[in-house]
């Protein structure tokens, strides 16, 4: 038994080292960040609710997603956003690195939202950007022609008479005209 606790603590080690997301399939879907290790998202078992642990705060919060949506967490350097899809998704959901469940309400509805993922989470929907900061929990929109670029703390678009910029730090997008 002692051999298996080394083995497992090993292994954990490792993949946290390696920067790998965990996937438990006994256990229900949980995914930790382990990156910065500072959230934990578990999905309560048969449900559409799932939960979301900070490091930070030391506590749990719930969230429960409307009947007939998928929803399935990503995870990345620094934060956790879902990929939804559903006959009509109206709300864009991640979590913060206080554990708090933040939403961005659509204008339309939707059938499937993917999240582009690293220190910010961004969602290209409906001919928009929807960025979200883990680290201040807010929300930003931009219109956006061409797919966002997320790398690191900033997601970018870059359109031919514009450059997007939408950083962590500010929560915000800022816009530079580079045609006229």
């Amino acid at each position: 038994m002692f051999i298996r606790c080394i083995l497992f603590a090993t292994t954990l080690m490792c993949l946290s080292l390696a920067g790998a997301s965990m996937f438990a399939q006994d256990a229900g879907k949980y995914y930790v960040n382990t990156e910065s290790g500072t959230l934990v998202v578990a999905n309560v078992k048969g449900t559409n609710e799932f939960l979301a642990y900070s490091k930070k705060v030391g506590k749990w919060n719930s969230f429960t997603f409307p009947k007939g949506v998928t929803a399935i967490p990503v995870v990345g350097n620094g934060v956790c956003a879902f990929q939804l899809e559903g006959e009509a998704i109206t709300e864009l959901v991640a979590v913060d690195l206080k554990g708090n469940w933040c939403i961005s309400k659509l204008s339309a509805a939707a059938k499937k939202c993917v999240p582009y993922v690293d220190d910010v989470a961004v969602f290209a929907v409906d001919g928009k950007a929807h960025a979200f900061s883990a680290e201040l929990g807010k929300w930003d929109s931009v219109s956006a022609s061409v797919v966002p670029v997320v790398s690191n703390d900033i997601a970018m678009i870059l359109a031919p008479d514009s450059i997007a910029v939408f950083s962590s730090a500010t929560g915000k997008w800022a816009v530079a005209q580079i045609a006229k």
